[in-house]
């Protein structure tokens, strides 16, 4: 079995059982489904890039921001929740810099990540909940092929698939008894990309915040 069907396997596990452990003595318990959407805010990634021959260069991006969005399934029962999430992003690539020697870029990297998350609520009044909680799952990240010019110092794309976590905090407003909208900031840690090239790149290990305004209702 793949490393990557083993994650999906055991976050599946995770997040029936999550889903499922509420239902017991929770009559006040509600699912749910929902959206969001909005900005990550990565600067730079650095990388170390192998030429071969013991021929190493310390590499780094320059970022701009882009798009983060994510889909949710989940239930809530008192004061905890429990969700399922699907999360993608997209990153754009502003300047690369190896030693000395600079460019413009405009490719673009992405990402994407499956998470069982786990959240505190508390109701600050009758319309306003604030909440926090956590996420572990399976994640790719994927960065495109890069370079300096013309045939020179060119690298990638690289790719990793492996364990991701995240940390999420924000504030939701009932808009009706079914719905409510919510502003949230999330930090996402993800596989860091490699490639065996030539020349061989590795990236740094990164971990970025993202902003996004969502939308949830109950069923």
């Amino acid at each position: 079995m793949s490393n990557m069907t083993q994650w999906c396997a055991r976050l599946g596990v995770i997040a029936a059982a999550t889903l499922l452990c509420t239902q017991a003595g929770a009559a006040d318990a509600v699912r749910y489904w929902g959206a969001h959407a909005g900005v990550n805010t990565p600067t730079s990634w650095n990388a170390q890039v192998d030429y071969g021959a013991g021929s190493l260069a310390t590499a780094r991006l320059d970022l701009d921001r882009g798009a983060h969005a994510g889909l949710v399934l989940g239930r809530q029962s008192g004061h905890a929740r429990y969700e399922l999430e699907y999360e993608a992003g997209r990153m754009k690539t502003k300047r690369l810099t190896i030693g000395p020697r600079s460019a413009a870029l405009g490719a673009r990297g992405r990402y994407q990540a499956l998470f069982a998350n786990v959240y505190r609520v508390e109701q600050l009044n009758e319309s306003i909940d604030a909440f926090v909680g956590a996420g572990i799952g399976w994640g790719r990240a994927t960065m495109p092929r890069v370079g300096l010019g013309d045939g020179c110092s060119c690298f990638g794309p690289a790719s990793q698939s492996g364990f991701a976590w995240q940390l999420r905090a924000g504030l939701g407003y009932r808009v009706s008894a079914q719905s409510s909208v919510s502003l949230q900031t999330t930090w996402l840690a993800l596989p860091r990309p490699e490639a065996e090239g030539p020349p061989a790149v590795r990236y740094a290990r990164k971990r970025f915040g993202a902003l996004t305004l969502g939308y949830s209702r109950q069923f």
